[in-house]
């Protein structure tokens, strides 16, 4: 598959997902193998596309209100990784042979099925910064953090489709780096250390027109302890549409 067919293929996904608040990128199963562990390898080609699916600030509103307000959930998984599940099914129903993993399934021995991170990173969507790059952070123990050239921090890496029948033939792109060497060590504090006031979501994004983040509402129902937020849901889906 050349590129202006993976490309195609992208606007054939991108018609399902981004009216709901995603965005997706391709990538080749071996850009992602090269960077993770064996534990975690694909078993698939190295030449096999996929993508990584993102949600943007909007994909609350967008996709998990509509869906909370006209699904029925099964109580099995928090109502975001269901909204997940529903969304990701609809790109099943185009395209039966693919293979899903989201963010949140884990191995029978507890490992995450993908490391949602590095796919995103070696699908240019997103940076990945790790502490070891840094050495001015020190010895205390960090972790990495994604941060997104549009939407900083606010945004979250959902899952990826694999196409295990396709082979594509694509040249690697980059992912914008576009935090300066002291901004990288400022996000990945805040992230570590002060995760709950939000201000890492924000770092790099002085500009004029990027200041898009996610809603009150929103933010309120993420403080929101996982077990109390069924109690919110009554209220935040009244005049939602379904999805």
């Amino acid at each position: 598959m050349e590129a202006l067919e993976v490309k195609h293929l992208q606007s054939q996904i991108e018609q399902i997902l981004c009216p709901h608040g995603f965005e997706v990128h391709p990538f080749l199963v071996g850009w992602y193998n090269d960077q993770v562990s064996p534990k975690f390898h694909m078993d698939l080609p190295p030449a096999t596309l996929a993508f990584t699916v993102i949600s943007q600030p909007a994909m609350f509103e967008k996709a998990l209100l509509p869906f909370l307000s006209s699904q029925s959930r099964s109580g099995l998984h928090d109502p975001i990784d269901e909204c997940m599940l529903h969304y990701f099914s609809k790109l099943h129903d185009k395209f039966p042979s693919i293979s899903t993993l989201h963010d949140f399934q884990l191995s029978p021995s507890r490992r995450p099925k993908v490391l949602v991170q590095t796919a995103g990173h070696v699908a240019g969507a997103v940076r990945f910064y790790k502490p070891q790059d840094y050495p001015q952070l020190g010895d205390k123990k960090h972790y990495p953090v994604c941060h997104h050239p549009v939407w900083g921090g606010w945004f979250a890496l959902r899952g990826v489709v694999i196409f295990t029948e396709l082979r594509a033939d694509m040249e690697r792109v980059e992912p914008p780096s576009v935090l300066s060497d002291d901004q990288a060590v400022d996000l990945i504090k805040l992230y570590n250390d002060c995760w709950q006031d939000w201000r890492w979501r924000d770092v790099g994004r002085e500009k004029e027109g990027e200041k898009e983040r996610y809603s009150e509402q929103q933010i309120k129902y993420f403080e929101t302890l996982p077990a109390e937020r069924f109690k919110m849901i009554d209220s935040l889906v009244q005049g939602s549409c379904p999805c």
